[in-house]
């Protein structure tokens, strides 16, 4: 349902507060519980470090990053090579490719242009687009949250074939058109990335610029995320950055090799519902901003979290817990965020406005047996306890369950 292993490139993609607040000195908006606090306790940890050995040693990724930013303490690693043929260390400042945590800042800027009176949520998509299937019934809120019905898209033979040369705005949509629903607008909870990728030409349409000055003048910019970007040519990663492995046939406990390098892969084909880099700080940055609708307009964000909906991606993707898809994130036990993988990447940055805790897991391999969403609810227990709501324990959530196969 939405989440598939593509051959091809041996990958995946989702795949990622009530008012503004105050700004600094430099124009940054200060979102709540930005501040740095001291390490966590040595018991706690030593815990943290065991599930990250664990995630790691069990996918045979070449280097994984993770964050913890909680009022308990923080955590921050680095662990493993940031390129197999020379070895360079992995840096916690590295870009990476964010994948469908795309979908977040998508989301964002159409809710950013509903609050301004320019988009509806009850706008029909052929107000916008032409040629969509089933567009004169379905809604601006169900591209948010993938009731639309259509089909996923970025998986279809005819998009893939262009993923490795790149693909226009124009070829994309089109593309993507051709295939039929899968199911009546509104009925079921279906992954599209075509969804998305209309939901990016709303954004150009309705606020009359292109979707990459876009992120940055209305999101980047305002919060100071200084590597955070939607590519415009090439995969958009620029120095120092991380390479991603995941070409081929890697398996989900597989270690890659040198030749499964897919980071020069171009990002156009992806474009809104997954072309995005960033990196861990500027991630942390975000998930604070999209987890407390610290861009938006009170009653537009009380309207994104009105009754989210549960979800299982194929393949149980996310793990046998909890999880439940706004209009343009996902939430489980009270984090909000996101979280994506494609070829060589992938990542999930959540955020606790209650427990002002942001937890990221980055993995520069995919596919994975155990992956960045339920990884997360294993730190995020091992940091605040089991009762949180996640439904599943620590040892279930770090399960080698995904498999990457079709479902």
């Amino acid at each position: 349902m939405g989440r598939c292993k593509e051959r091809l490139l041996g990958a995946l993609v989702l795949v990622g507060v009530l008012a503004v607040s105050a700004c600094d000195s430099h124009g940054d908006i200060l979102v709540p519980g930005s501040s740095d606090s001291a390490a966590l306790d040595g018991p706690t940890e030593a815990k943290v470090k065991k599930v990250v050995r664990r995630f790691q040693d069990t996918n045979r990724t070449p280097g994984v990053l993770v964050g913890i930013w909680s009022p308990k303490g923080t955590f921050v690693s680095a662990t493993g090579v940031a390129d197999l043929a020379t070895g360079a260390p992995l840096r916690a400042d590295m870009q990476f490719k964010i994948a469908s945590q795309t979908k977040t800042f998508t989301a964002d800027l159409v809710l950013q242009l509903v609050g301004e009176g320019k988009v509806a949520l009850d706008d029909h998509i052929s107000k916008w687009v032409t040629g969509v299937p089933n567009g004169d019934q379905i809604t601006i809120r169900q591209l948010l949250n993938h009731t639309s019905g259509l089909a996923d898209g970025f998986t279809t033979p005819t998009v893939q074939g262009k993923v490795t040369t790149g693909c226009t705005v124009t070829e994309l949509l089109s593309a993507e058109a051709k295939f039929p629903p899968v199911a009546p607008p509104g009925t079921k909870w279906s992954y599209s990335n075509y969804g998305y990728n209309l939901l990016g030409r709303v954004v150009e349409l309705a606020g009359g610029q292109d979707l990459s000055t876009a992120v940055q003048q209305r999101i980047a910019r305002p919060l100071g995320l200084r590597r955070t970007l939607l590519p415009t040519s090439g995969n958009g990663l620029s120095k120092p950055f991380t390479h991603g492995y995941g070409l081929g046939d890697v398996g989900p406990t597989q270690a890659p090799t040198t030749s499964d390098d897919a980071t020069a892969l171009p990002a156009s084909c992806l474009w809104a519902h997954g072309s995005m880099v960033s990196t861990l700080s500027d991630m942390r940055r975000w998930s604070r901003a999209l987890a407390t609708g610290a861009l938006l307009k009170p009653e537009v964000w009380a309207e994104a979290t009105k009754n989210p909906i549960p979800f299982v991606f194929a393949g149980h993707y996310n793990g046998p817990g909890k999880w439940r898809y706004g209009l343009g994130f996902v939430e489980s036990g009270g984090f909000i965020g996101g979280e994506g993988s494609f070829a060589g990447y992938e990542s999930t940055a959540m955020y606790s406005p209650a427990r002002q805790t942001a937890i990221e897991v980055v993995s520069t391999k995919n596919p994975n047996a155990i992956t960045p969403p339920p990884t997360f609810q294993a730190l995020a227990m091992t940091v605040y306890g089991t009762d949180i709501g996640f439904g599943l324990t620590p040892e279930q959530a770090l399960a080698p369950t995904f498999t990457g196969a079709e479902g």
